[in-house]
């Protein structure tokens, strides 16, 4: 039986945890007094599990629309509609726009702080490390998620009373200062964190997760510092507090040293329990992707799904992807290489059809979209696009497992938030931003990623820059330019609807592929006319294309498009199917790369909370 992690929540709500009215005005009131709990290893638990729920993303990551994704609907970054009264860290909100909190709110810092000041009652030390650990983990990735989405933020390691008002008016402390604020916790964490727990080991936190969020929060603020310094986001890159100069070069050194602490003690997962269709080197990558249980080989930490007799805790990912038509763009796609390894030319992809886009390609295409010689998992037979799945033709089968996990929350794989492929891809791109990045480090990063799917080894560190690639990311600097847009490339096919994407671009200052109208809409598969097409080549037509008056065909019924509305092809009568082509969002490079501060929290504190640079909130 899969050992899991639950959060008792019933129990939980017994202890009556408080929610902010406002903003941190509230110290927690317990049904039971301080003094009289935090004194077992079984109390500490109890508080620390609901941590887990209160701030670990759920299966809605994958589902982030971004220039690798889209649906049958856009979100508020998207479609240029976030304002500073549209939010409130007081209001409960889990969304696609990147929001990602289980009640938008203090109070998971609040309950954490609240912890590690009463987590001294406990008399066994070893216990009591072992869940300041949990906290501190969990205040580091608190505040890194924040401070993703809306820069600099006041930082708080204590329950702040009522009549504080001092604490209470605080001013946004530089961002800067908290993600050195956040490596800290995570580095406290790592000290009090054991290699592994016992029962649901990938389902709690441990060294690894730490050193795995450190990586990943520090590659991200020294990215965004080198791409956005000397901007209204970012007016210098060097700051110094408490005696440390940080900067985006003293950022990515922490992510290099915070993910070599990891190498060597996970690895990438490469069985095929599961008999999906091609061979085992192909088919690896797409079964870590539904595994009813984690595996333990790459997942560093992962959230639990079960349903048995005794417990059902499900989610509805497949159900998700499946109607709300999650497909890939044509950009996306664009980036898989050539099973040799080697790039297509921006001319070989400018009219490549379907059935061609899928052959003698990175073995992982097939493992990610919909195919020709599709076979869904637990079925004999091919299966045919249908345009009730896909809005471009790029249909995305990572996460769809088998036909009994196709109602609303029937799924019960794991969902992995932290894993070996992602720290080695920020190992590679941290060095080569710093301009370190050599042989000896690609051999032990992207070519064991490529490996596990039989792609060729990269071998030594890239000196020739991909023009499709320096197209796709023209704001890419640096000494190891080549090295870096690789490194882009492999993030992007490797961690594709991981909930990285978004912020990937945010960080690296390419925020206007995020929105439709920057390329006119989204893209889909090639057609060089209208009319019927047979697209796997198995004799029968499976899509017609036509304006005006509806064609005659033999091709089934949901897929027989207008194109009309938001459907368009990019030459008129051929071209690449795009999708929101009557978007006309226009990113605001000025403004766009941070949320919006909630007016209503600028109020409460009488302005000390200043607002993001470029949005209007009406408050003085």
């Amino acid at each position: 039986m899969k050992k899991i992690f639950y959060v008792l929540t019933a129990v939980l709500a017994a202890l009556a945890f408080v929610s902010c009215e406002d903003f941190l005005t509230k110290t927690p009131q317990t049904a039971l007094s301080p003094s009289s709990f935090f004194k077992t290893e079984s109390d500490l638990e109890l508080w620390t599990n609901k941590f887990y729920s209160d701030l670990l993303e759920d299966t809605d990551i994958a589902e982030t629309y971004c220039d690798d994704m889209m649906g049958t609907s856009l979100n508020t970054l998207q479609k240029g509609t976030r304002t500073a009264s549209s939010k409130s860290w007081s209001t409960p909100s889990v969304n696609s726009s990147g929001y990602i909190s289980s009640n938008g709110t203090f109070t998971p810092l609040m309950n954490i702080n609240y912890f590690l000041e009463h987590s001294s009652n406990c008399a066994d030390e070893a216990v009591r490390e072992k869940y300041n650990g949990v906290a501190y983990f969990f205040r580091a990735y608190f505040y890194f998620k924040m401070v993703r989405q809306y820069g600099d933020m006041p930082w708080y390691d204590f329950v702040i009373g009522s009549s504080d008002t001092e604490a209470l008016n605080k001013p946004r402390d530089p961002r800067g200062y908290v993600m050195m604020k956040v490596l800290e916790d995570c580095d406290k964490a790592y000290e009090r964190l054991p290699e592994a727990w016992g029962s649901g080991a990938l389902f709690h936190v441990s060294k690894n997760a730490a050193m795995a969020l450190k990586a990943r929060a520090a590659l991200f603020e020294g990215t965004f510092r080198k791409y956005h310094a000397g901007s209204a986001f970012v007016p210098q890159d060097a700051e110094t507090y408490d005696g440390v100069t940080v900067s985006s070069e003293w950022f990515l050194n922490e992510a290099v040293k915070a993910a070599e602490t990891v190498m060597g003690k996970k690895g990438l997962y490469t069985g095929n329990t599961m008999g999906i269709a091609g061979k085992a080197t192909n088919a690896s990558y797409r079964e870590f992707f539904v595994l009813e249980d984690a595996d333990p080989t790459e997942t560093i930490l992962a959230r639990a799904y079960k349903s048995d007799e005794t417990v059902t805790v499900r989610h509805g990912i497949q159900f998700d992807m499946m109607n709300g038509k999650r497909c890939a763009t044509t950009r996306f796609v664009n980036h898989y290489l050539k099973s040799n390894g080697q790039p297509y030319t921006e001319a070989e992809l400018e009219t490549m059809q379907y059935y061609d886009q899928f052959q003698g390609r990175d073995p992982r295409i097939a493992q990610t979209l919909h195919g020709p010689s599709y076979v869904a998992i637990g079925a004999e037979a091919h299966e045919g696009l249908n345009w009730e799945r896909t809005v471009s033709g790029y249909r995305i089968i990572k996460y769809i497992s088998d036909a009994s996990h196709e109602g609303a929350t029937t799924s019960t794989s794991d969902f992995a938030l932290f894993r070996y492929a992602e720290v080695l891809l920020n190992y590679a791109e941290a060095k080569a931003e710093l301009g370190q990045l050599t042989d000896s480090d690609v051999a032990k990063t992207i070519d064991l990623i490529r490996a596990r799917v039989g792609m060729p080894k990269m071998e030594k560190v890239p000196a020739t820059v991909d023009p499709l690639m320096a197209k796709y990311y023209p704001n890419a600097k640096g000494t190891q330019l080549a090295a870096i847009l690789e490194i882009r490339r492999e993030r992007t096919v490797e961690l594709c609807f991981e909930g990285f994407r978004q912020w990937d671009l945010l960080r690296w200052k390419e925020g206007k592929w995020i929105t439709p109208s920057s390329t006119k809409g989204f893209s889909g598969i090639y057609f060089p006319s209208l009319g019927e097409f047979d697209l796997d080549k198995d004799g029968k037509m499976d899509v017609c294309l036509y304006k005006g008056t509806k064609p005659s065909t033999t091709a089934p019924a949901a897929n027989v498009i207008e194109v009309a509305g938001n459907w368009s092809l990019t030459g008129g009568d051929s071209g690449f199917l795009t999708y929101y082509a009557e978007e006309n969002y226009v990113w605001d490079e000025g403004r766009d790369y941070l949320w919006p501060i909630p007016a209503d929290q600028r109020q409460i504190t009488g302005g000390a909370l200043s607002q993001n640079p470029g949005w209007v909130d009406g408050v003085e």
